[in-house]
């Protein structure tokens, strides 16, 4: 096991425990572009990496008590059918396409995604932060809860719907998508608890898209542990610090980076 892998999946779990947005979008360019894994084997190992660094954070946010389970319920009733669609479509086009077009389409798939999901939490997060000032920065709660908002879930469902296809299909999207799409539907909510809402969605959604690429034989499983191996206590590690730091300041460098990594992958 080689311990600069595991390193990596440390610091993908710490980032990603702590502001929201999914290993996968922060490990898949790393794959690709630094390791030089086929986009199709980084997806498929990007999702199975993601399972137990999702599950511990999705329980560390549950414990902590950062998370809406009334949001997580109606991502869920859109996010499952979404991935299982997400899945089937994948299996469709892999059927009749060849090796270096899926490999082509799955590395553009996942710039575009990663592109679209940093310019859209940049824009969103300062909007955010212009209407309601420095609570929304700092992930101060306030007490505001999805049924107490009078907020309608059919948004909230389509976005799970959105989010689990993508998920499916490029690994990309149960962090990185799902908050900037929350904090446009439901801006009057705490930013940490968003935060710990999409998590506990990305720990629904992601053992699904994992166990279908395993069918897909897509997952190199000796890196995929290496990763998980850093990823877990990184996950931990991250969880504790979201809730005593400022997690508002650490998305938008992170959103710079991503949105630099994918137009590397155009």
């Amino acid at each position: 096991m080689d311990p600069r892998v595991t390193l990596a999946g440390f610091a993908v779990g710490i980032v990603s425990g702590m502001s929201g947005i999914g290993g996968s979008s922060l490990l898949a360019p790393l794959l690709i572009l630094v390791v030089g894994v086929p986009p199709t084997v980084a997806v498929g190992t990007d999702l199975v990496y993601s399972v137990p660094m999702k599950l511990i954070a999705a329980f560390g946010h549950l414990r902590q008590g950062t998370v809406d389970r009334e949001v997580v319920r109606r991502l869920s009733i859109g996010g499952v059918p979404g991935t299982l669609a997400g899945l089937l479509a994948f299996w469709l086009f892999r059927a009749h396409a060849g090796v270096a077009q899926v490999d082509r389409f799955e590395r553009h798939a996942i710039g575009i995604v990663i592109l679209a999901a940093a310019a859209s939490a940049l824009v969103l997060m300062a909007v955010r932060r212009l209407r309601f000032g420095d609570r929304s920065v700092n992930g101060d709660d306030a007490g505001r809860r999805f049924d107490k908002l009078g907020a309608t879930g059919i948004g909230v469902t389509g976005i799970g719907a959105v989010v689990g296809f993508l998920v499916a299909l490029t690994s990309i999207g149960s962090g990185s998508m799902t908050l900037p799409l929350l904090l446009l539907a439901l801006p009057a909510l705490g930013l940490r608890s968003l935060i710990g809402s999409e998590i506990v969605f990305g720990a629904v959604i992601v053992p699904i898209a994992a166990v279908g690429h395993t069918a897909f034989a897509t997952v190199d499983w000796r890196l995929a542990l290496a990763l998980a191996a850093g990823a877990v206590p990184g996950a931990l590690v991250g969880v504790r610090l979201c809730g005593v730091l400022n997690v508002g300041l650490l998305r938008p460098a992170v959103m710079c980076a991503l949105a630099y990594a994918g137009m590397k992958l155009l």
